[in-house]
């Protein structure tokens, strides 16, 4: 940007200096710009925005013409450089096809069978050893229509420094797409190798044992089901006591949790069933969450009924109830009735003293919506004419993941010869003198005896060293999550202790790094000293 400031200051003073120089450089301008519209093969597109932008400026403007056509010529280049510059900046970012297994697994029901409602657990695996992969660099995870997640940012870190190698976030949606970002720390590290957990509900039916994720939206990732497809529950959950079950929202509202309170009515002898229901007052607290709006009039305080046990068995995604009473409504003769306490509220209604079953529903907002993150727990207590149910909802993360990567090594620079010429050392060495001439030529005494030197050759062998470290796995299981779409889910009784599910990893080949593409730096920098030679050709054609 200096380079360019002082540029532009040379170029003014000899605007005043020499008459008619303003002409010169606006065609230099415009020649520029032709030369840089045809690298970006969109030439006759700027030919044509160019002719439109002159006419417009010395029609309406009434400017001079030389005038008019650098503003034209400036204004098209400017353009183009611009254009230059972001398509640059948007194709540094790759998608990285580095996913190598998934496996899927029931945390509801580990023994079977698969039921609509159910919690699954996610396990993808992923290798990028050998991919080139920079910072910004993405990985993308479209996750199977059947399966629904609430909103979430979580990182994949790595286990030896506890470093931040990704950051991904996933929305609260049915079959949502992941995507998972690449940071600073591929700057310094290569062949990540890790896996990244996800926790979702089923929501919908399917006859087939495999469900499909999609890996940047081209790569098919099969996930076998143990135990079959996913089924509905025909009998439904319906403890002979009062009983309290609630989630957290699914709607991307996480603040907001559902309860529920079961009520048998057979267990109950009094002829009026009271509720007294207290509220949590840990992370802020909470409160009833009774909007008036017509968009939030599904999660108001109502009363469900059914006429007998085995109709609310047969009803698990309680869909069917025989009447449905919102506060101050007729019920069995007498009237729903709700007020708030001091820490929560009082229901009451007439009890038939026969086998109906009911479903107290209401729902609460966060005091502190802030505190709806991993690690907070809210409790709730409903005391049933006598008969104590608790329920806690943990908040927990809806994904995590974590890697091993190789430090990158920094290449060590070869030594730089020395043109340096040594200084010669002085020589203390004493001349030998030289001899006196004689005339008496003395014989030899011949000499047969020559010693022969003995050599002595020993070489010691190196001792090899090898040494190959184990890496240690690390597996977590995640504890299920309700889920809370209408239909609302149900908690399943189970008696039978599960036993191990089988591991069903896919392994896939890694899939080839996506080519990067972008624009050379060096057109960049030409563009920036050439702005508008474009001009150049066409004043000369304009001229002719």
């Amino acid at each position: 940007m200096s380079q360019l400031c002082d540029l532009s200051a040379f170029f003014r003073v000899y605007l005043f200096s020499f008459w008619g120089i303003s002409q010169f450089l606006l065609k230099f301008i415009c020649i520029f710009s032709v030369l840089a519209f045809e690298s970006l093969n969109i030439f006759n597109l700027a030919e044509e925005v160019y002719r439109v932008m002159e006419s417009g400026m010395k029609r309406a403007l009434r400017v001079p013409s030389w005038l008019a056509t650098g503003a034209a010529c400036a204004l098209v280049g400017v353009s183009a450089l611009a254009g230059v510059v972001a398509a640059d900046q948007s194709a540094q970012a790759a998608q990285i096809d580095a996913v190598t297994g998934a496996k899927i697994t029931n945390t509801s029901t580990p023994a079977g069978p698969n039921y609509v409602y159910d919690n699954f657990k996610l396990e993808l695996t992923f290798d990028t050893t050998g991919k080139a992969v920079a910072e910004n660099d993405t990985l993308n995870i479209q996750l199977p229509s059947e399966l629904r997640t609430r909103s979430a940012s979580f990182d994949v870190t790595d286990t030896e420094s506890g470093g931040v190698a990704l950051r991904c976030t996933v929305p609260a949606a049915e079959g949502p797409e992941v995507t998972c970002v690449f940071t600073d720390f591929m700057a310094t590290h290569v062949n990540a190798r890790g896996n990244i957990v996800l926790v979702a509900d089923s929501v919908k039916e399917t006859t087939s044992e495999v469900l499909h994720a999609t890996i940047n939206h081209s790569v098919d990732i099969p996930m076998t089901l143990d135990h079959g497809s996913i089924v509905k529950n025909t009998r439904g959950f319906a403890p002979e006591t009062a009983y309290k079950y609630g989630w957290q929202l699914h709607d991307g509202h996480p603040e907001r949790f559902t309860w529920e309170v079961y009520i048998p009515e057979r267990s109950i002898g009094e002829n009026t069933i009271i509720i007294n229901d207290t509220f949590d007052s840990s992370y802020g607290g909470y409160r009833l969450f009774n909007d008036e709006s017509s968009e939030n009039a599904w999660q108001r305080t109502h009363l469900l009924k059914w006429n007998s046990l085995e109709d609310f068995k047969a009803d698990p995604s309680h869909e069917r109830p025989a009447e449905t009473v919102s506060v101050g409504g007729a019920i069995n003769g007498g009237i729903f009735q709700m007020t708030d306490t001091e820490n929560g509220f009082r229901v009451s209604f007439p009890n038939t003293q026969g086998d109906a079953y009911y479903l107290l529903k209401y729902y609460t907002v966060l005091n502190v919506p802030a505190n709806a993150k991993v690690g907070s727990t809210f409790t709730n207590t409903a005391v049933v004419n006598g008969q104590k149910a608790e329920k806690t909802i943990a908040i927990k993360t809806a994904g995590w993941g974590d890697l091993d990567a190789d430090q990158k090594t920094t290449p060590t620079p070869e030594p730089t010869p020395s043109t340096t010429t040594p200084e010669p050392t002085p020589s203390t060495t004493t001349p030998e003198p030289e001899p006196t001439p004689s005339t008496t030529t003395p014989e030899p005494t011949p000499s047969t005896t020559t010693p022969e030197p003995t050599p002595s050759t020993t070489t010691p062998e190196p001792t090899p060293s090898t040494t190959e470290p184990e890496p240690t796995p690390s597996t977590t299981e995640p504890e299920p999550v309700p889920s809370s779409s209408t239909p609302e889910p149900q908690p399943t009784a189970s008696t039978t202790s599960p036993g191990p599910a089988p591991s069903t990893s896919a392994s896939l080949p890694p899939q080839k790094v996506l080519a990067r593409t972008g624009s050379d730096a060096a057109l960049i920098g030409l563009s920036v000293l050439l702005l508008g030679i474009s001009g150049a050709s066409l004043i000369a054609r304009r001229a002719q």
